[in-house]
């Protein structure tokens, strides 16, 4: 149900924006009623760069910066390219710190000094503290923006301040308790504040056993520890316990999420920032270099098998049987880890929400290219090899040829079966997996045992 609602809220956002699109310049785009993140999510995967950079100019600001903000990391550059300094450091303004810092990562280093200047003192201060940390620590990932109190403040001026500031502040989950000079002392949730009488003090009722994580930390192990003790929260210290920020769950989630999708796509040996909205030759030289591997063990296994059945009575029956048969590992190799490459990219895209209905065929026909392309480069790198194992260039032209078939078709059908069975209700997932596998191993020693025996028999 709620698959349901999310697809009627995005098809709305993409009605409501193709709409808008037809009309004549200088209209006013009104958003209101769509999230943020739908409207963020069809500008990037359902128009072009140049349409969408113009629906995001006339958004007012506060709600260009609510969509800004929840924007894929890699289009937030395009969104914001050749536009104003005074504009982006005005959008930098509405959003959290160290989102603002996330977006200033993507910028040329021109526009981002000129943006700069048009941030507010107090925020700009905050964007260059953050700005100074590894992204991939948690100081790159914390925000500035968190409450706390002195120990011996009472919890009536305490409450009282949070309904002043609320709007200043991450979340208003948790208090952090300290002493004058900011050393993390304790926790106290919200709701410990309101179950208290308003004159006891806030150190009384906090919790001194504070989860917490040092600033240089990998990002990967703070996001398992909010995960491990289920947190809203996690505030980050330096070597000294002075408290420096706070990581939020969702950004937490976030990291689990990336990392997660980038080691599944290592494992399948499509490179760690595979995506499906890449560029026809970032996804090749993305893929490419994985293929070394399959490539040197299926030319190694293929020698093997060469010498042990040379000179035996299937050998010297049927060589030229003997010699396809020797290279079926080098296919089999080779078509598999195309085959899950190709698997690995699109049931990501599927799960991330990248792959739409209306963008199947795009996404089907750019993989069959990528597919091809692979194909190609795997015959031009094979083909010369076994020229020089077996002293035969016409032998190894016609099987680089049929590699090139077979591996371009594994690609090929590995597509059809993440996409469909996804179209068709099932989950890719599942059905990519062993489904893919079998499909491609037998498909592809097919059509290369059969396309090379015509070549060469």
């Amino acid at each position: 149900m709620a698959v349901v609602r999310r697809r009627q809220a995005r098809h709305e956002a993409l009605l409501r924006l193709r709409a808008w699109l037809s009309e004549p310049e200088g209209n006013t785009l009104v958003i209101g009623g769509l999230h943020p993140a739908d409207v963020a999510d069809v500008m990037w995967l359902d128009f072009e760069e140049e349409e969408a950079r113009r629906i995001f100019r006339a958004l007012p600001e506060k709600e260009a910066a609510a969509v800004l903000e929840e924007t894929e990391i890699k289009f937030q550059a395009a969104l914001l390219l050749d536009a104003e300094p005074a504009l982006v450091g005005r959008l930098l303004g509405y959003l959290p710190a160290d989102d603002a810092t996330d977006v200033l990562e993507q910028l040329p280093e021109q526009l981002r000094l000129e943006a700069m200047c048009f941030v507010k003192p107090e925020d700009a201060a905050d964007i260059r503290h953050l700005a100074e940390y590894d992204p991939d620590t948690a100081g790159g990932m914390m925000t500035t923006e968190f409450l706390t109190a002195l120990a011996d403040e009472k919890v009536g001026d305490v409450i009282k301040r949070i309904k002043r500031n609320e709007g200043d502040a991450e979340t208003v989950y948790s208090i952090y308790i300290t002493d004058p000079k900011d050393m993390l002392l304790g926790v106290a949730s919200t709701r410990e504040l309101l179950e208290s009488g308003i004159h006891e003090e806030v150190g009384s009722i906090m919790n001194p056993d504070v989860i917490q994580v040092k600033s240089d930390e990998d990002r990967e192990e703070v996001a398992r520890r909010v995960l491990h003790y289920n947190l809203s929260t996690i505030p980050v210290v330096d070597a000294r316990g002075t408290i420096l920020g706070i990581v939020t769950a969702d950004d937490a989630l976030e990291v689990l999420e990336q990392e997660g999708s980038e080691d599944a796509l290592l494992l399948a040996g499509a490179g760690g920032e595979s995506d499906v909205s890449d560029a026809l030759r970032t996804k090749v030289l993305r893929r490419a270099p994985m293929l070394a591997v399959p490539v040197a063990a299926g030319l190694l296994i293929s020698k093997l098998v060469h010498i042990f059945t040379h000179g035996s009575e299937a050998g010297a029956g049927g060589s030229e049987w003997g010699l396809l048969l020797s290279f079926l590992p080098l296919v089999l190799a080779m078509s598999g880890t195309v085959g899950m490459q190709t698997s690995a990219v699109l049931v990501r895209g599927i799960a991330v929400g990248q792959i739409t209905t209306g963008r199947r065929a795009e996404v089907l026909f750019d993989e069959i290219r990528v597919g091809l392309l692979l194909g190609l480069l795997a015959g031009l790198v094979t083909g010369p090899v076994i020229a020089f194992l077996l002293q035969d260039l016409a032998t190894a032209s016609s099987l680089a040829l049929a590699l090139f078939l077979a591996v371009s078709w594994s690609a090929t059908a590995s597509a059809f079966i993440a996409l469909g069975s996804e179209a068709a209700g099932f989950d890719p997932a599942l059905v990519s997996g062993p489904v893919m596998m079998g499909v491609s191993d037998l498909s592809a020693a097919a059509l290369f045992l059969g396309v090379s025996s015509l070549l060469i028999l």
